[in-house]
């Protein structure tokens, strides 16, 4: 006989009692309140990084061997005609006369000259053109055309700072002079050198503000040469200084042809087998010297980096030029061997070297990969860096072109 349990069903009154002695185990979470693992922050990171990366490389390594001509303006210049960049439009010069144009051509403003050497040189808005054992010096801005200086003595070189202030390097018979006129045409430095004292300079750098002065002294003394470098300063601390003079750097048996001041006023002169960078300090001392090894074929500059080709043997004993890029503080970015041969190199506002050959044009990266290789149907005067970075402006004989690489 199978046996019965009797079960006291729950009343109203314990469910109530039950409910209040259970306990929620979790309350619920809001949005606002809501805070994803920190695993996850990191893979979304990472994944971010990656995807950089690989865009960063892919642009590295990316080369183009063809193009595609978005426009064409024809122009009419002179066989003697130079193009430069110019805030983003083209800086035209030659024997007659200076323009300035957009790439299409059209006139922005022009000033006409007769001179038999005519050189430029420009720094920010500023522009300083002066016709080379002449006696004229002319000085624009974006604005066109601000002053014409006559010397009585011919200029060998004249330099422009980025407010309108322009130096002067003149020669006369065996002694040299240094001027420096504002914008306004006043002078306001002015100096003799002596060959007996010093020598024959041979190259002038002018600081961005102004204030400081370079100068490559070559002197040549029983036979023996040396290259002396000349620092002065116009600001009050230079004042305290005679003639203004903070250092002094004597090379013997070196030749220094060519000095400048780059990006933050760093200065660095090119000798004939080594390249000296100065620290932006009141003496001038030394950052780096760079030593080559052999001469220098070429160098070239512009305001972030420096560089130049020079002859290496290889171990097969063939001969091949040998492309070298520095930064400004002296770190290599690129060695690098050219198998052909070239007539002209520089580097671009876009820190790509521009190794041209006749109608031939070579484009390496500061990774030393050459990223553009063409042979054009005309000669190349210039290849001007565009908007983007496979967008560029040739300068060829009759006409000038915007192209997109392909």
């Amino acid at each position: 006989m199978e046996e019965f349990k009797i079960i006291k069903l729950p009343t109203k009154d314990d469910e109530e009692k039950t409910q209040k002695e259970v306990t929620p185990l979790q309350e619920p979470i809001s949005d606002e309140d809501y805070q994803p693992p920190k695993k996850r922050y990191f893979f979304i990171l990472l994944f971010i990084l990656i995807v950089i990366s690989s865009i960063v490389v892919i642009k590295i390594m990316t080369t183009f061997d063809d193009f595609e001509v978005e426009k064409t303006w024809e122009r009419k210049d002179s066989l003697e005609s130079h193009y430069l960049s110019y805030n983003n439009n083209l800086i035209k010069y030659s024997a007659d006369g200076i323009f300035c144009t957009n790439y299409d051509g059209s006139l922005i403003w022009n000033y006409t000259y007769d001179m038999i050497n005519p050189c430029v040189d420009i720094c920010g808005d500023y522009v300083v053109a002066y016709d080379k054992k002449g006696t004229e010096v002319d000085i624009f801005s974006s604005k066109g055309f601000i002053k014409s200086i006559v010397t009585t003595t011919p200029v060998m070189e004249a330099r422009v700072a980025d407010q309108g202030t322009v130096a002067i390097l003149l020669q006369e018979n065996t002694t040299s002079y240094i001027q420096m006129y504002d914008q306004k045409g006043t002078l306001l430095v002015s100096g003799e050198i002596h060959p007996e004292n010093r020598g024959y300079p041979v190259s002038m750098a002018l600081s961005s503000d102004a204030t400081r002065l370079l100068l490559s002294i070559i002197n040549v003394n029983d036979g023996e040469v040396s290259t002396e470098l000349v620092f002065y300063d116009f600001t009050s601390k230079g004042k305290a200084e005679e003639d203004n003079i903070v250092a002094t750097y004597k090379y013997i048996g070196a030749l220094i042809p060519k000095v400048e001041y780059m990006k933050n006023d760093k200065a660095i002169a090119f000798a004939d087998s080594h390249i000296i960078i100065y620290n932006n300090n009141l003496r001038a001392t030394v950052a780096k010297d760079i030593s080559v090894g052999t001469e220098m074929k070429s160098v070239f500059f512009n305001d972030t980096h420096f560089g130049y080709i020079c002859e290496q043997a290889m171990d097969n004993g063939e001969v091949k030029n040998q492309l070298n890029v520095y930064n400004l503080y002296g770190f290599k970015c690129i060695s690098k061997e050219i198998d052909t041969s070239y007539e002209d190199v520089t580097i671009l506002d876009n820190n790509e070297v521009c190794i041209k050959n006749g109608d031939e044009i070579s484009l390496y990266n500061l990774q030393g990969i050459k990223r553009f290789n063409y042979t054009f149907d005309e000669n190349v005067y210039n290849i001007i860096p565009g908007a983007t970075s496979r967008r560029y402006y040739i300068i060829q004989d009759n006409k000038t072109e915007e192209i997109y690489l392909k």
